[in-house]
């Protein structure tokens, strides 16, 4: 894989949710592998939403703090095309990671560092907010986000909807977006019409 994609749902639980996604114009698909999260979903559950998926379809699991080796071996049989990293592991544990690697970056002073450790190695960057891990929902410091996005290519994630993905993207100027928690009706079940509403509106903003 070489170019980030411009819209990804994180956060999917469900094969009729994945399905609306990649209806909807997503490239890239997220699933939480995180025990912890109401998101969270099995690498034998994630197996069976992709088999049904376009074999062009980026799928992305996301970790936090899990070793290489978990990490792999939810990959392989969840059948994943790359993964995110969002918790606090090493650059030299995952030297030679077989998939493409995201990491994500809070949009703070840390950001840049982040990114200067990893830039060797990952695929690509996902800004978010420093609260968390990821999926807090939380907007970012849209002036911090556009200098990371200036630095390495970024995907920009936290807080985005289908109302503010726009001048959101015209902000920070990312590669692409990612989205999560703002357009569920609950947790890890997206509402259809605004996944619609956010790619049609995230893709008219993005290069």
């Amino acid at each position: 894989m070489k170019a980030l994609p411009r819209v990804k749902v994180c956060g999917l639980t469900t094969a009729e949710d994945s399905q609306a996604a990649r209806e909807a114009g997503a490239e890239a698909l997220g699933f939480v592998a995180v025990r912890d999260s109401p998101r969270a979903v099995g690498a034998a559950h994630v197996a069976g939403i992709c088999a049904d998926l376009p074999a062009r379809t980026v799928r992305i699991g996301v970790f936090v703090d899990s070793s290489p080796q978990e990490v792999q071996a939810f990959a392989r049989e969840a059948s994943l095309t790359a993964v995110q990293l969002c918790g606090a592991e090493r650059v030299a544990d995952f030297s030679d990671f077989p998939l493409p690697i995201l990491r994500r970056v809070a949009a703070d002073g840390t950001g840049l560092e982040e990114i200067v450790s990893w830039r060797a190695l990952a695929w690509g960057f996902v800004i978010d907010h420093p609260a968390s891990a990821g999926g807090s929902g939380r907007r970012v410091d849209e002036a911090v986000a556009r200098i990371l996005a200036e630095t390495a290519p970024c995907l920009l994630a936290g807080g985005l909807d289908e109302d503010n993905v726009a001048a959101a993207v015209r902000a920070v100027k990312p590669r692409g977006v990612d989205v999560s928690s703002r357009l569920e009706r609950s947790p890890g079940r997206k509402d259809h019409a605004r996944l619609r509403s956010f790619v049609t509106r995230a893709i008219e903003e993005l290069p």
